[in-house]
């Protein structure tokens, strides 16, 4: 695991760094042909309520912010519509992960993907659930490294998402069998 001193919680004065991120990742996914994102979301406003509703966490590095997301429960009102394998206990969801353009193929998003599960599981979470852009494939081939299942589609703004989710205590079964 991570040293946890390298995660932690978004701050105000974080906001401009976290804009830059944002946007620098935007752009360079822009280049790919992704339109995940753009100047309507994520905003500065969402980020902001973010960063309020201390959901946002960071990973640092020596040299300044390597990755965001964000950490709640709230999920899409289409969530509803799909087929999820877990259904008791509560469920997490990721929302916003995003690495910084200068920091990809390093690991961080793989870093703040376990961050995240480590949080979650801490909090006696049984499950996450997260929605993937179809265009991002390095997203999608990240949460399948992890062990997230493919469980439905559903439709937001930008069109089709794919939807994965992770048991976290089916995870944590296995490991104690080890």
């Amino acid at each position: 695991m991570e040293d946890k001193k390298d995660f932690r919680k978004a701050q105000l004065e974080d906001l401009p760094n976290l804009l830059n991120l944002y946007l620098g990742s935007i752009e360079l996914m822009g280049l790919k042909g992704i339109d995940q994102w753009d100047d309507v979301y994520p905003n500065e406003l969402v980020l902001t309520q973010d960063v309020v509703n201390q959901e946002l966490f960071v990973l640092e590095e020596e040299d300044g912010l390597a990755a965001a997301i964000v950490l709640n429960e709230e999920q899409e009102p289409q969530y509803r519509y799909v087929d999820w394998k877990y259904h008791t206990g509560k469920v997490g969801v990721i929302h916003r992960l995003c690495v910084n353009a200068g920091y990809q193929g390093r690991g961080c998003g793989k870093k703040i993907a376990r961050f995240a599960e480590e949080y979650f599981r801490g909090q006696d979470f049984n499950a996450i659930r997260l929605d993937a852009f179809p265009k991002n494939l390095p997203a999608i081939h990240l949460y399948q490294s992890l062990g997230y299942e493919h469980c439905g589609r559903i439709l937001l703004r930008k069109g089709v998402f794919h939807c994965f989710e992770k048991s976290l205590t089916v995870e944590l079964q296995e490991e104690q069998m080890l």
